[in-house]
C-alpha cells in the first residue's frame, strides 16, 4: 500500500519537474513532443514510444482528431507493460494546453491493440512502473510515474470500474469479443483530476504529520 510519506514524496518529484519545465518556458506537452516541431494527430511521440526493454514498461504521447478531442486537451499519455509477446494497457493520462493533467482514463481492447488483463494484474504493475531513461525524457518518465503513485487510489478505481463496464456489456451484447473490438465503446472508465489540489493535500497532511511529531 502506497504510504502517505511515498504520496508526499511524489508530490515533491512531480511539483519539481513541473516548476523547472515552467522556469524554462517549457509545459509539460512540448516536453513530451520530444524535440518534434509539429504535433501531428495520430502520431506517437516519442517516434517508436519509450520503451525501457529492462522493466517492460513503455508510454507516448500522442492527440486524437481535433473534432475526437475533449475541449481543452491537448493531448495524451498512453501507458504501457509488454510482455514477451503481448501487452496491456495501464492508464491514459490526459493533458491541457498549459501541461497539467485533467483526466485519467482506461480504453478498450481494440484501442491500442493490448491483450486484456485482469485488472489485479494491471494494478500490480501499476505500482512497480518504472522507465529507466537518460536525455530529454528522463523527466517525463518520473513525472508519469510520480503522478500515478499521487493518483493510485483514483487509477485503481478506474481498473475496476472498466472490468465492470466490461462485465455489463457482455451481458447486454453476450459475446465478450464483440465487445472488446466494438468501436462503439472507446473509453471504459475516466474521471477529471485537480493535481494543484492533490499537490496542496499532500502538503497539508505532511505539515499535520510534522506537527504530531514535534508534539
Amino acid at each position: 500500500m502506497l504510504t502517505q510519506s511515498n504520496r508526499w514524496l511524489a508530490a515533491q518529484e512531480l511539483a519539481s519537474i513541473q516548476m523547472k519545465y515552467a522556469k524554462s518556458g517549457r509545459t509539460l506537452n512540448e516536453a513530451a513532443l520530444c524535440g518534434a516541431r509539429d504535433f501531428i494527430e495520430w502520431q506517437h511521440y516519442p517516434n517508436n514510444d519509450l520503451a525501457d526493454k529492462q522493466s517492460g514498461y513503455e508510454f507516448y504521447y500522442h492527440a486524437h482528431s481535433a473534432d475526437e478531442m475533449p475541449k481543452g486537451e491537448h493531448g495524451h499519455f498512453h501507458v504501457i507493460k509488454r510482455h514477451a509477446k503481448s501487452f496491456h494497457h495501464l492508464v491514459g493520462i490526459a493533458l491541457d494546453q498549459k501541461g497539467l493533467p485533467v483526466r485519467l482514463f482506461t480504453t478498450n481492447q481494440w484501442v491500442t491493440g493490448e491483450v486484456m488483463a485482469d485488472s489485479k494484474l494491471v494494478m500490480q504493475s501499476l505500482k512497480k512502473f518504472q522507465v529507466n531513461v537518460r536525455g530529454r525524457m528522463a523527466p517525463v518518465s518520473k513525472w508519469i510515474g510520480a503522478l500515478m503513485q499521487l493518483f493510485q487510489l483514483e487509477i485503481d478505481g478506474l481498473i475496476l470500474e472498466r472490468d465492470r463496464e466490461i462485465t455489463r456489456l457482455v451481458a447486454k451484447f453476450g459475446n465478450r469479443e464483440y465487445v472488446l473490438n466494438s468501436r462503439e465503446h472507446h473509453v471504459l472508465s475516466e474521471c477529471k483530476i485537480d493535481l494543484m489540489g492533490r499537490l496542496l493535500e499532500n502538503l497539508r497532511s505532511e505539515e499535520h504529520t510534522s506537527e504530531l511529531q514535534s508534539h
